[in-house]
């Protein structure tokens, strides 16, 4: 069975800069967290921000 490989769209600083935002926030739910926070309030920094499901694979 063939799967594709797409290139990830958050860069390896992007990804630790999430992750440390997460550690040092208030949230507890890292799910909520990555759904309200990083798609909503910080679109704008993360424009290329892939899904959740993505993201935690």
């Amino acid at each position: 069975m063939k799967r594709r490989r797409r290139a990830a769209s958050l860069s390896d600083s992007e990804i630790m800069t999430v992750l440390l935002y997460f550690h040092f926030g208030t949230f507890r739910n890292f799910k909520h967290y990555y759904l309200f926070f990083i798609k909503g309030t910080m679109k704008s920094y993360f424009p290329k921000a892939v899904s959740y499901n993505r993201f935690v694979e």
